[in-house]
């Protein structure tokens, strides 16, 4: 899988974004769905799902977007 780009915005405390899927995915998700609405970074996000610390709420928008492109793909 490529690397999930981080934007700027959700580096503060970073000059650059780990080499670690898990945490990109993590942070993106932490504020999704204002950051990471990509049709790449929500199959990311949608397949690390379980792997992820997410309230229910953002599972289910994520799975709501993931849905979304879907169709669009098929």
């Amino acid at each position: 899988m490529k690397t999930i780009p981080v934007p700027k915005d959700l580096l503060w405390d970073y000059t650059t974004a780990p080499d670690d899927l898990i945490w990109r995915l993590q942070r993106i998700a932490d504020f999704f769905p204002l950051y990471g609405k990509d049709r790449e970074t929500v199959y990311a996000l949608y397949e690390y799902r379980d792997s992820l610390h997410i309230d229910r709420e953002t599972r289910l928008l994520i799975e709501e977007f993931y849905l979304t492109w879907k169709s669009r793909d098929e």
